[in-house]
């Protein structure tokens, strides 16, 4: 029974796909037809809606718009403690044909910058006069207070926020430098008075650096009332592959009176490095590195052990300190007869 209603079902879907199936030498005419009724039905449906747009378009309607806000003149010397809106909110009314073009396109509204309270209601509705058959019905915010003070000037280090990663073996060469390394902002003086430095936030971060850096960085601000003397600084940095040095350095005692010796057990340190490859073998031609005890520390010590101060002295190469060997020596005094 289940397989003859299964049977039965199929052969249903199968009559129905069939029927609706385009045989190969159908009447290309009857094609033609059924898209010239898709067309006609398109063209009406347009026209249709086009003669409800100019009907209905021509009633009065009220709806609210966002009006971006201009700021006015600012006598020279003055400058704005907190900033105006952005945008203000206006409930306006008037022909609907009006409103659609106030919508898609909102006029800047100028805020006259004077002391104290200013009626933004006026100065829309002053704006807005221009504009045929629209009433400005309401504005939000209605009332702002607006402070101004006299504005400085002041010169401030710049702090760069970086984050540098080299491939293996590559380093810095020397301190990077970024051009200017100060910037002069300019704003309120209870703003400006108040900044010692400016910080350059999230601004470089590089991966697998193995080349020298040479590149503009923007001067950015969250807040739009400071001006800034430059728009960008220049940031370099010195850049090259690395190869490890190595040096043996007896251990000399400083400060140590005349007539007193003191020997070290062991006498001599031994000190990686790291160096630039093109110095590599300058380097090697030399002691790059003194080792030495105060002996104030000595006469201080009570264990027999000190610790001896690594000290680079050819301050011209680009030298990194990798580790040294021993990190304590036992010491003892030598009397003379």
């Amino acid at each position: 029974m289940a397989d003859d209603k299964k049977n039965i079902i199929l052969e249903r879907l199968k009559r129905f796909f069939n029927a609706n199936k385009i045989a190969p030498n159908q009447d290309l005419d009857s094609r033609a037809a059924r898209r010239e009724r898709i067309a006609v039905y398109i063209v009406a449906f347009l026209m249709a809606l086009s003669l409800w747009f100019i009907v209905n378009l021509n009633n009065d309607y009220r709806i609210t718009i966002n009006i971006p806000v201009e700021t006015g003149e600012i006598p020279s010397d003055m400058a704005l403690v907190d900033g105006l809106p952005e945008f203000l909110q206006v409930e306006v009314s008037g022909d609907g044909w009006k409103l659609v073009s106030l919508y898609n396109n909102p006029p800047e509204i100028p805020i006259d910058v004077v002391e104290g309270e200013v009626n933004l209601f006026d100065q829309v509705r002053q704006r807005f006069n221009v504009e045929q058959d629209v009433n400005v019905i309401k504005v939000q915010p209605l009332i702002i207070d607006i402070a101004l003070e006299p504005k400085i000037s002041k010169k401030i280090p710049i702090r760069l926020a970086t984050k540098i990663n080299f491939e293996e073996r590559y380093g810095l060469v020397s301190e990077p430098e970024y051009q200017p390394d100060s910037i002069t902002i300019t704003g309120a003086a209870s703003q400006i008075e108040e900044i010692d430095e400016w910080v350059v936030s999230d601004t470089l971060f590089l991966e697998n650096v193995r080349e020298d850096v040479d590149q503009p960085v923007a001067i950015t601000s969250n807040d739009p009332l400071i001006e800034f003397d430059v728009d960008e600084i220049q940031f370099t940095a010195n850049v090259s592959e690395f190869t490890e040095g190595e040096v043996s350095v007896y251990i000399r005692t400083r400060g140590l009176p005349r007539g007193s010796i003191i020997n070290y057990n062991p006498s001599i340190v031994t000190i990686r490095f790291d160096v630039p490859i093109e110095q590599y073998a300058e380097v090697q031609r030399q002691r790059p590195y003194e080792v030495y005890v105060p002996y104030q520390e000595i006469l201080e010590d009570s264990t027999g052990f000190v610790t001896p101060d690594i000290e680079l002295v050819a301050t011209q190469y680009n030298i990194k300190l990798r580790s040294f060997q021993p990190k304590a020596v036992a010491y003892f005094s030598v009397l003379d007869d």
